[in-house]
């Protein structure tokens, strides 16, 4: 999962007067979370391979998710 804040709102209703504009996505998910069909294990910003899809990466952070998704980067020298 992206954060701390989707897992927190997946799992507790008490907090859905602040998500009013995604109401049908959490009962969604809460009803797969509830089932056991899903779940929602937090990933530490080290080990978070979405940021390269969300954040503007070092070298070294990119590189290495890079590798771990099985990429090629086209911009590296051969």
């Amino acid at each position: 999962c992206d954060n701390k804040s989707a897992i927190s709102i997946a799992h507790n209703p008490v907090q859905h007067d602040r998500t009013k504009h995604i109401e049908v996505d959490r009962h969604f998910i809460k009803e797969k979370l509830d089932s056991g069909m899903i779940c929602t294990p937090y990933v530490s910003t080290q080990n978070q391979l979405a940021d390269i899809l969300t954040k503007g990466l070092n070298c070294s952070k990119f590189e290495g998710i890079i590798s771990k998704l099985g990429m090629e980067n086209t911009y590296s020298p051969t």
